[in-house]
């Protein structure tokens, strides 16, 4: 059965926009047990470090209401290695999973209902020159032997490289664990299914796996969103 998978995908706000969109947050997760989670969101001295998270987490209401979710009873939680996740006030599971991500430009949640995790990456193409020196270091043989068959072009691998490693981060907040430095993109871990893309106009990468068994063929960008192409 294929459960409804959102995402949405916004620009950074601005920082004289954090002190409403913090308190928007706190009226639509009410319950005095959020507070100290929505409070530490607001770093005391790094004004960017706020945006990027509360800007990230401001969009998950949006994806619940397109869903049909209430957020008046949710309770938001971190769990033992600091992955967000919501519970009702009464603590049952709240039926859903999510994942946020963000860059200094952009921030990006995703939403999936029904059962199993979510994972999100999203992150700005590195520099051209970076990226042999990269793909020397992190890329396993398969993954190199993939670039072997692409044009010989810093900026082709530029791009091959940040589109593997937004698949590495997102298979590893699905997974829940620690970052795996590692693997080859050519056998990818079983049950799960993956999307990467990019933003039109933009140099940004972007990847999104859920539960093969669970996910749809696609999922729902929401009209609001930028324009995300995912394959």
């Amino acid at each position: 059965m294929a459960y409804p998978l959102y995402l949405t995908v916004r620009p950074v706000p601005a920082d004289g926009d954090i002190p409403a969109l913090h308190s928007l947050l706190k009226a639509l997760f009410p319950r005095g047990e959020n507070r100290d989670y929505l409070d530490g969101l607001m770093h005391p001295t790094l004004l960017r470090v706020t945006a990027e998270r509360v800007g990230a987490l401001s969009l998950l209401p949006s994806l619940l209401s397109a869903a049909g979710i209430d957020t008046e009873d949710l309770i938001l939680h971190r769990d033992a290695c600091g992955r967000p996740r919501c519970t009702y006030a009464d603590g049952t599971p709240a039926g859903f999973d999510f994942n946020l991500s963000h860059t200094d430009a952009h921030v990006a949640c995703a939403l999936l209902v029904g059962g199993g995790r979510v994972g999100l990456d999203i992150e700005e193409f590195i520099r051209p020159e970076r990226a042999l020196p990269l793909i020397r270091r992190f890329c396993t043989e398969g993954e190199r032997a993939l670039l072997a068959g692409l044009p010989d072009d810093e900026t082709v691998a530029a791009r091959f490289f940040t589109s593997t490693w937004v698949e590495r981060e997102a298979i590893a907040k699905q997974e829940g664990g620690g970052m795996p430095l590692r693997f080859d993109t050519t056998r990818l871990p079983e049950g799960i299914t993956i999307w990467t893309g990019y933003l039109p106009d933009t140099e940004t990468g972007i990847a999104l796996c859920a539960p093969l068994e669970n996910a749809p063929m696609h999922p729902r960008i929401l009209p609001a969103s930028l324009p995300v192409s995912m394959q």
